[in-house]
């Protein structure tokens, strides 16, 4: 609070006056209130400004350089600067702002805006808020992304996980701790089990995403915690088994996000865990293939996350892939593409993909990031699929953490079924011109039983999808991944990629240790 504090107080004129001031509820906005009708500044020297304070009744007292009191401690509120109000909304939750608002006609007008940010997270499924908000004159121009969260949270697992977590608490502490959340999680289902299903609303669905003139971004997740409680959050986190899906709702709700994009002008669409069968009838690959046709065209970012987990026949998944590749192709203009296949039946299984059969030879003609995790592959076939963009491509990502568990290494890597990534990376070396970022997670194995070469790896992450360097914690340097291996950075692989030298792999002190693709 004090940093806070001490940001605003160079607004006034200064002078050496000594003033305390005792707070029974030391809240940001009550302080400014009292420092504006009292006119005072902090001096030159901000460490003459000092906290103390009693955490447990609240109570604050503050020492400083000040102005003296001109009219006392009386004011009225209406004469706040508009500029200070809103500085001081900026440090407020929700409750608080509310809450502010209510104290008068200033801060009911000024605050209105902090009431919804830029985005707007719609849990359950419950689209009454977002309908509401875009029907707000000045509110609906606030929002700019939306994320419809319809995971669902599988009890005994989670159960399992949130006690293992908390373990080696006292057990009194983890009692009430664990009790309070499910508590709040029973209360927060019920609530949303008396909602309307998503699915029955195709009115007010169309309508919110109509009428939000400002959505450029939508995410559309089922593997994100559906509820703010703190207990479920860090499990959905660490423990990806949570997750559950009623794989036919979640076809149902698709289909009418898919029908109601046609009413918005994206630029960015998120799908979280994509039912790969959805793709699998042609009725139904028709019915996505009309409703995407035009707003996929517009869009510059597209991260699809497939769960293949039901489609076990290879002519199921044949016809799936074909559908999947006549919804990308229609993505003429993106930039940034990311595919990623996540099994959720068999984490350490990788899908059997072929480039040529999912996308028939099209380029991405604006393509700068790619990202592929979770597939099996050949060798000649992804390298073709890269070179075919060599003259755009910027930023490079193979592999990820897949369904890995928190102390696990990442899941998500490539396998080639024929071929060498030494090869593979030999192939590439020199031939993309623009490729200034490259990065490798997860389990690297060649998998080919014609010509075993023995070379598998186990990379760890070094940065997040936004090229952003991870926490320390997540980058212990002698990690050890599920497969038994010693994991290892790309940084060496990166450097051979873009500038040359010897290759940093070696199959002899690598054995390959096969998790067979599907």
């Amino acid at each position: 609070m004090l940093p806070h504090l001490a940001k605003f107080l160079h607004l006034f004129p200064s002078s050496r006056t000594f003033l305390l001031i005792h707070s029974k509820c030391a809240s940001v906005f009550q302080l400014f209130a009292i420092f504006r009708s009292a006119h005072f500044s902090l001096a030159s020297t901000l460490p003459q400004l000092r906290w103390a304070g009693s955490p447990s009744d609240h109570e604050a007292v503050l020492y400083g350089s000040c102005s003296r009191v001109r009219h006392g401690l009386s004011f009225n509120m209406e004469s706040l600067p508009v500029e200070l109000v809103r500085l001081v909304y900026e440090y407020c939750d929700l409750d608080s702002v509310k809450a502010l608002r209510l104290q008068c006609r200033l801060f009911g007008a000024v605050g209105i805006e902090f009431l919804v940010g830029e985005h707007v997270d719609v849990l359950g499924g419950t689209i009454s808020r977002l309908h509401s908000i875009s029907t707000h004159e000045y509110l609906k121009n606030r929002v700019e992304s939306v994320t419809l969260n319809f995971t669902e949270v599988d009890e005994y697992t989670t159960r399992h996980a949130s006690f293992l977590q908390h373990y080696l608490e006292e057990p009194e502490e983890r009692n009430a701790r664990l009790a309070s959340s499910w508590a709040q999680y029973y209360e927060a289902k019920k609530r949303q089990t008396a909602s309307p299903l998503f699915d029955s609303q195709p009115e007010l669905v169309s309508e919110s995403f109509r009428n939000l003139p400002n959505f450029k971004h939508l995410e559309v997740t089922f593997t994100k915690c559906p509820f703010h409680i703190d207990v479920l959050e860090q499990v959905f986190k660490d423990v990806p088994g949570c997750r559950k899906m009623d794989r036919e709702q979640s076809t149902k709700n698709l289909a009418l996000v898919a029908s109601a994009l046609k009413e918005t002008s994206l630029s960015s669409l998120t799908i979280d865990r994509f039912p790969l069968e959805t793709l699998r009838l042609p009725d139904e690959r028709r019915r996505w293939f009309d409703c995407v046709s035009s707003s996929f065209a517009q869009l510059s970012t597209l991260n699809l996350t497939i769960d293949p987990s039901v489609l076990k026949l290879p002519a199921q998944r044949f016809k799936a892939i074909k559908g999947l590749g006549s919804l990308l192709r229609c993505a003429t203009n993106v930039t940034n593409l990311s595919l990623t296949f996540h099994n959720y039946s068999m984490p350490k299984h990788k899908f059997i993909i072929w480039f040529d059969t999912l996308l028939e030879g099209y380029t991405f003609e604006k393509l700068s990031d790619l990202k592929l995790e979770g597939i099996s592959c050949a060798e000649e076939d992804l390298r073709d699929f890269i070179l075919r963009h060599a003259s755009t491509l910027e930023r490079l990502r193979l592999g990820g953490r897949g369904l890995a568990k928190a102390y696990e290494g990442g899941l998500g890597g490539i396998h080639l079924c024929q071929g060498t990534f030494r090869s593979l990376f030999a192939s590439l070396r020199n031939r993309l011109p623009k490729l200034e970022r490259v990065h490798l997670e997860g389990d690297f194995e060649c998998v080919s039983v014609e010509r075993p070469s023995g070379e598998a790896y186990s990379f760890r992450g070094t940065t997040d999808d936004n090229w952003k360097d991870m926490a320390d914690e997540y980058r212990a340097r002698w990690a050890v991944a599920a497969t038994g291996r010693m994991m290892r950075d790309c940084v060496d692989f990166e450097r051979y990629l873009l500038q040359g030298g010897r290759y940093p792999g070696s199959a002899a002190v690598s054995p390959a240790v096969v998790a067979p693709a599907q």
